[in-house]
């Protein structure tokens, strides 16, 4: 089996992790098969290398090769010539499995597998109303959907997507959820530790939580949360402050100045980038978690629930597939819905401990080691 990783961002984020979990359950799980981690990439290399998982196990081994991305776009994926395999040493697998965020190349006798996160280029287009069967905004996506033998998608929602974008039949199309790392987020019951991370990030003692990345804005719609929490801010948010987690630069800074338009620039604490190994005592440490996305392939708030930590979510079919009842749901970009949801969260302890409960059960449901054992089924099965 080759996995094929790619890097996203330049720092750690989401996707990075998701990489590392499904790695990391996959070689706790399954000594069979053997497995090729395998990532291109040029500029910075070195740093970008020690980022990937390299499991110490004896059916796991990483061929992470300095070539220019582009080349292998250009010669590999548009023209057919194999350039991938010639980086993967001339090794034919069985399976070739875009994991996260690769380019699928063209193996000869290997079946193809592409996970799909979301399709936000196409129910959220940058050429504006989204227009399913009809017109597709990401060509090179559509691509990568239809030359694959079977696609991996992390939710319903995101399948029923695909059917209707892409026109592609069902029985291509796999759902396997993301998860959430159980060992990692849980709530931290250490009062020093906990103390120790309030002071690291000068954290308020009341505070709801908004984690980036804040590009593009419908990934968080941070700016409703402001606008919404400004609605409250001599009434219900009296004494409490927004904590905003993601590296500085403009649209966080345009967050802030939208905070200065509405007389809230006191009541925002920025923190900056945050190392994974720090966000569950800040999560354990909030009231909640307001995360109203307009687009979300399966729900980003599990890790937040399994700290213990009530979250307001949007109605999007990914959160409501992922959420349940475990949280507070609001249409997307309505400042109104959010500033109440807002308001009964901050108002109603009984609540907050109600979704407390609710979400740390939710988010049991959801392992790494589950969806590791989902994964080799499949790899199996197609080899077979």
């Amino acid at each position: 089996m080759v996995l094929e990783l790619a890097l996203i961002a330049d720092a750690k984020r989401g996707i990075d992790y998701y990489i590392d979990n499904v790695v990391g359950a996959l070689a706790e799980l399954d000594s069979r098969n053997r497995y090729t981690l395998f990532a291109y990439f040029f500029k910075g290399h070195a740093e970008k290398a020690a980022r990937l998982p390299r499991p110490n196990r004896d059916n796991f081994e990483t061929r992470y090769v300095r070539f220019p991305e582009r080349l292998v776009r250009a010669l590999d994926h548009r023209r057919g010539w194999p350039v991938a395999k010639a980086l993967l040493g001339g090794r034919g697998p069985d399976v070739y499995h875009v994991l996260a965020g690769g380019c699928l190349p063209h193996v000869a006798g290997a079946k193809t597998i592409v996970t799909f996160f979301d399709l936000s280029d196409e129910t959220i287009p940058k050429s504006g109303k989204p227009e399913p069967g009809k017109k597709i905004s990401s060509p090179y996506t559509y691509e990568l959907a239809r030359r694959a033998d079977l696609l991996i998608a992390t939710s319903e929602n995101l399948k029923k997507e695909l059917i209707r974008y892409y026109a592609l039949p069902e029985s291509k199309i796999r759902v396997l959820t993301s998860g959430v790392d159980l060992k990692r987020f849980r709530p931290v019951t250490d009062p020093e530790a906990l103390r120790k991370v309030r002071e690291r990030y000068r954290l308020p003692e009341r505070y709801l939580l908004v984690v980036g990345p804040y590009i593009p804005l419908f990934r968080t719609n941070a700016d409703f949360i402001v606008r919404a929490f400004a609605l409250l801010k001599d009434g219900a948010a009296k004494g409490c402050s927004l904590v905003l987690i993601g590296s500085r630069g403009g649209p966080l800074e345009s967050l802030l100045n939208l905070a200065e338009e509405l007389g809230l620039r006191e009541r925002i604490v920025t923190t900056g980038y945050v190392p994974i190994e720090d966000l569950p005592a800040i999560y354990t440490l909030a009231l909640g978690c307001v995360h109203p996305t307009s687009v979300e392939g399966f729900g980003f708030g599990l890790e937040v629930m399994a700290c213990g930590t009530p979250f307001i979510a949007s109605t999007t079919a990914g959160n409501r597939e992922s959420m349940g009842d475990a949280a507070l749901s609001v249409p997307p970009q309505q400042v109104a819905p959010l500033s109440d949801a807002i308001k009964r969260l901050l108002e109603d302890e009984p609540l907050r401990r109600a979704l407390r409960e609710k979400g740390l059960s939710r988010a049991a449901l959801f392992s790494y080691e589950e969806i590791a054992r989902k994964l080799v089924a499949i790899y199996e099965e197609l080899v077979n």
